[in-house]
């Protein structure tokens, strides 16, 4: 009887196990990243504050002046990208957990310097924020930052329609 009993016992465990693995990488699914450039030491009317929504699908742009008598080329953009650069990206962010990327303070700070901060946002809307002030780097994170990079350097317009 003892037997019948430890296998249940270790099956059940099995299986409450496996059941907690769908759980927590069902929580890990990332519905977009942000990716977003604040200008750092230039002119007032040149600062400009930039935000790229990533999805599976899309990169948006939204750029915007930080000051009122601005000279910055404010608007929205949708872009396309190759399909399987974004596949990686999503592939990438999803694998690795948030604790593990350890941010990493300059010894000395340099002076100026855009700040870039990426939002991974989760399907469960939980998030995880990575901001890079001047100087600062994550351990952990550098897979993650070289394919958003890659992403963003091959976008693409969408074609435009030539009115006749």
């Amino acid at each position: 009887m003892s037997k019948r009993l430890f296998i249940c016992f270790t099956s059940i465990v099995i299986l409450m196990f496996a059941a907690g693995c769908d759980v927590k990488s069902a929580d890990k699914d990332i519905a977009q990243i942000l990716y977003t450039i604040d200008s750092g030491s230039v002119l007032p009317e040149l600062q400009a504050h930039e935000v790229y929504t990533i999805t599976p699908g899309t990169v948006q742009l939204t750029r915007t002046g930080k000051n009122s008598n601005t000279q910055v080329f404010e608007g929205e953009w949708t872009f396309t990208t190759a399909e399987g650069l974004l596949k990686e990206l999503f592939t990438i962010a999803e694998s690795q957990d948030c604790s593990t990327y350890k941010r990493v303070e300059p010894g000395e700070s340099p002076d100026g310097g855009d700040t870039i901060t990426v939002a991974l946002i989760y399907s469960d809307e939980s998030e995880c924020v990575l901001t890079y002030n001047p100087g600062v780097t994550y351990n952990g994170a550098e897979e993650l930052m070289t394919k958003i990079r890659e992403v963003l350097d091959n976008l693409k317009t969408m074609p435009a329609v030539i009115a006749e």
